[in-house]
């Protein structure tokens, strides 16, 4: 499949496009709607080369917590993102993640975790401390749980960020909470 045969709004992903007018909108559940589509149509269409790849990965480490609230469809995500993203190989690993206890008592893990435990406690304490606060998650992540490693981007800011499939993590420990950053 040649880049201008991939669906139109791919390029709203690629070009690192805003996503808060979206998510604002009025229309939000008809941009959800057409988000889903596209995550549907990615999920027949693998990219066609590894450049496309390393470029998804790049903007899906920017802007994926904005993505995964358009598209509202966590387990459509996660197998657009084994089909989309450049495949991790290696073994298990010990992975942190700061997440919202909000979020976290729907039983909602996000799927951006790091080798990092200070990285992890700044998000737990900082970005996802809304709310009823953060906390620092923990997890002996399968090989097969890990759909990618850190992209050059993510390796370049220090954060070390792997996309994890949480429907495939058998215990995940809380290390620590914090208060709501208010």
């Amino acid at each position: 499949m040649s880049n201008e045969e991939y669906p139109s709004l791919l390029t709203h992903i690629l070009d690192g496009k805003e996503y808060g007018p979206l998510l604002r909108s009025p229309d939000l559940a008809q941009h959800r709607t057409q988000w889903r589509l596209l995550l549907s149509q990615l999920l027949a269409n693998p990219p066609n080369d590894r450049v496309l790849s390393d470029r998804f990965h790049t903007q899906w480490h920017t802007a994926h917590h904005y993505i995964r609230a358009l598209v509202d469809d966590d387990a459509l995500l996660m197998d657009m993102l084994w089909t989309w993203l450049p495949r991790y190989e290696g073994p298990e690993l010990l992975l942190y993640r700061g997440e919202n206890i909000d979020r976290l008592g729907l039983g909602i893990i996000g799927t951006a975790w790091t080798d990092a435990e200070e990285t992890a406690r700044m998000f737990a304490s900082g970005l996802n401390a809304i709310g009823q606060g953060g906390v620092i998650l923990q997890a002996h992540v399968p090989a097969d749980a890990i759909i990618a490693g850190p992209s050059a981007h993510s390796l370049y800011l220090g954060e070390h960020e792997y996309t994890v499939d949480t429907r495939l993590l058998c215990a995940v420990k809380q290390l620590h909470r914090f208060a709501p950053n208010l």
